[in-house]
């Protein structure tokens, strides 16, 4: 994966990290509440797995939000990232159709980077 891409997992992830942290909640305490380990919601906050849709509602619960308010933070966040240029794709899963085409996903930006770059255009608001 480039550097100026990421994924949908990932960004939502960053989303969700956003989101805890303003509400002071450790991702220990957000696991719980979700009825996660710690190490499950941990690998959903860095983008290594996808929420479904139930964890979606459950992230949002945890965080008593509407899920709107966090499909609203993605569509922002993504928009904001494809105006600076970095493409916003799809995770591959092992089973997919061209999953073995060389997609390096364990390579991808999530990390520290796309939650500065995240963090950073939040920030001049």
């Amino acid at each position: 994966m480039s550097d100026n891409q990421t994924t949908y997992s990932a960004v939502l992830g960053v989303v969700l990290t956003n989101a805890r942290k303003e509400r002071s909640i450790e991702q220990g305490e957000m696991a719980k509440r979700m009825g996660l380990s710690q190490a499950s919601y941990s690998r959903l906050e860095s983008g290594k797995s996808s929420l479904s849709v139930d964890q979606l509602y459950m992230a949002a619960g945890a965080l008593r939000v509407k899920p709107e308010e966090i499909t609203a933070r993605l569509n922002n966040t993504i928009t904001q990232l494809r105006e600076s240029d970095v493409k916003v794709v799809p995770l591959i899963r092992g089973n997919a159709t061209g999953a073995k085409e060389g997609n390096e996903v364990g390579a991808l930006v999530a990390g520290a980077a796309l939650g500065a770059l995240v963090f950073g255009l939040f920030s001049n608001k």
